[in-house]
């Protein structure tokens, strides 16, 4: 049977509206990097293995794929029948960026070809791109130059931050730019985006970091993005747009994102990228351990997808095993997420909160004295492991170019062999436009559902596949059969509706989720014109609001970057004008149901 997602393909994709590419000449296109080098008659991964990381996916094999063949630049649009070989030639580029990342580096962070990946030791390319926290500083402060924030991300620290959380007293030491205000669902640190934390089968939670290269972190700072004065100023006259590749003689803007488990007695790092890294837990006292990769997002602005492309790879063990196989100490391997000794236990559930108590509103004393509710997790208290299984497989061309790549890795003896790609994301129709209601009124007061147009072309661009998530990053995103309304952009409801009750199939994608991320376009005010502030630490910010990618509308948006929203800071209030402390102007949330039950 042909996969479900490849029928639905020709459904799904996004660009960035409103975005003015920069195009190379035909000249540029004429010829194809090492990295991109392969015969167009076939689809096997091109070998031998190269450290060169591809500016984009092979133009020529694109275009030649494309309803305009003879069109000399990107971006293309591809055909139905052609969006499998398609498929292929970005997974291919998936491959070869993860592998080229991958690589070991000389100590100025190029690759270096004097070794090959069967070296683990030696550091590699990507541990040269600069650390979201050093970027997003304390108070909005400027980054250090390229060359020292690349030398500060050398040392790895892991930090809990997220859900209003921030991190722990002892910041000023935990390598994370002395990082105090609380973000939602930080880029970095011990929870995943917008949820909590996920566990390990030995109790542990998994850690995460998140880095940039040269290209967006000059973009950043050149426009004064690093902070939420300079988005402001910026979007106030501006589009956020990152740039993309240029041919082959210009990277584009690339963020990377990898997911850490910390090692024990139980894993062979034989089968893993081992790094050793500081943990600074919101409770408890710091220490350093050794950690295992167990997942990689690759997102790549280019010319071919002005909405990015978006690879995301895993460890081969993370929800599934061989357990015929053995392991480098001839042990049974099991999965590290997924305990098959008890498959009885419910799968992708988030722990419950248990920490940072805050008490609610009370309508009798009209007092906060009500029902405790907590609104964090104690790390001490929080070790009952997560049972992770991943709800799409892998698609089966995906999975044998997997095993392509595999076993030429194993023939070098890299630790590489033992990850996998498990998708990527690309738009196969980059001008086409994104729907953004979930419902839709009708002349007698009526309403017509439209999730599925609302969830297939959520992003502008029909993105292929619709759906992929990492099961170490978005663990709790894969919902499958749900309410269609959180999932779809309900713009326009009419009023007493809340969201479309239709109850679809969803899981969550890199590209939906980072359509939503927006910059900050303005500081709020009250009615009479004061600014809102917070208190935090004693000192006194005002609160932004944020804009989002609204299709072809200028509504602020970050250009598929949540890291200017979640972790820019603003610098203490000092101004003139009036303020209002935002504790006068919150409101109980007092509602139960839907207005309209």
């Amino acid at each position: 049977m042909k996969n479900p997602l490849r029928l639905l393909a020709p459904l799904f994709a996004f660009t960035l509206m409103g975005t003015a590419l920069v195009a190379a000449s035909p000249e540029a296109y004429h010829g194809t990097s090492s990295a991109q080098a392969g015969t167009y008659a076939s689809l096997d991964y091109p070998l031998p293995f190269s450290s060169a990381l591809p500016y984009d996916v092979d133009i020529a094999a694109l275009r030649a794929l494309s309803d305009t063949p003879d069109k000399a630049v990107p971006p293309y649009t591809i055909p139905d029948a052609n969006i499998p070989p398609a498929q292929r030639w970005f997974d291919i580029f998936s491959w070869q960026s993860f592998l080229a990342l991958n690589w070991p580096a000389r100590p100025d962070g190029e690759p270096n070809n004097q070794l090959t990946l069967a070296d683990s030791k030696t550091p590699r390319v990507w541990e040269y791109y600069v650390d979201a926290s050093l970027v997003y500083r304390k108070n909005g402060a400027p980054p250090p130059s390229w060359e020292d924030a690349v030398a500060a991300s050398q040392d790895k620290s892991f930090w809990m931050s997220g859900m209003s959380i921030g991190t722990p007293h002892d910041k000023k030491h935990a390598g994370d730019g002395d990082y105090v205000i609380p973000v939602i669902g930080g880029a970095s640190g011990s929870l995943q985006a917008f949820t909590g934390p996920m566990i390990d089968q030995q109790g542990k939670w998994v850690r995460y970091q998140a880095a940039l290269n040269k290209v967006e972190f000059d973009y950043l700072v050149e426009n004064t993005l690093y902070n939420l004065e300079g988005q402001v100023a910026f979007t106030a006259k501006n589009q956020v747009n990152f740039p993309p590749n240029q041919g082959t003689s210009k990277y584009g803007a690339m963020e990377i994102k990898m997911s850490w488990k910390q090692m024990s007695p139980q894993d062979d790092p034989a089968r893993f990228l081992v790094r050793k890294a500081r943990v600074i837990p919101l409770t408890g006292e710091p220490y350093t351990a050794e950690f295992g990769l167990v997942g990689m997002h690759i997102a790549a602005k280019t010319e071919s997808a002005p909405t990015w492309i978006w690879a995301t790879f895993e460890q081969v063990d993370n929800t599934n095993a061989n357990d015929l196989e053995k392991n480098s100490r001839g042990q049974s391997i099991n999965p590290t997420f997924f305990n098959t000794a008890n498959p009885t236990i419910p799968v992708n559930t988030l722990a419950p909160k248990n920490a940072a108590p805050v008490a609610q509103y009370n309508s009798v004393t009209g007092k906060d004295d009500g029902p405790v509710v907590y609104t964090s997790w104690d790390e001490s208290l929080t070790t009952n492991p997560t049972q992770a299984t991943m709800v799409l497989p892998v698609p089966k061309a995906t999975a044998a170019l997997n095993a392509q790549v595999q076993a030429a890795l194993k023939s070098l003896g890299s630790v590489f062999q033992y990850y996998e790609l498990i998708g990527t994301q690309w738009p196969v129709a980059p001008a086409f436009p994104g729907f953004t209601n979930g419902v839709a009124n009708q002349s007698d007061g009526r309403l017509l559902p439209s999730s599925q147009e609302s969830i297939l072309f959520k992003v502008p661009g029909k993105v292929v596949p619709v759906f992929l998530v990492n099961t170490t990053m978005e663990t709790f995103f894969q919902a499958g059969n749900q309410a269609a309304g959180p999932v779809a952009d309900d713009y326009r409801l009419p009023a007493g509706l809340l969201a479309d009750p239709n109850t679809i199939f969803a899981t969550e994608s890199c590209a939906g989720c980072h359509f939503s991320a927006g910059a900050a376009v303005a500081f709020k005010k009250d009615p009479y014109g004061r600014y809102v502030t917070q208190t935090i630490d004693g000192v006194k910010y005002r609160v932004p609001i944020y804009g989002q990618n609204a299709v072809r509308g200028l509504m602020g948006d970050a250009d598929y970057s949540w890291l200017m929203q979640l972790r820019a800071q603003s610098a203490p209030y000092t101004g003139t004008e009036p303020t209002v402390d935002i504790s006068t102007l919150l409101i109980p949330n007092n509602q139960k149901i839907c207005p309209a039950k």
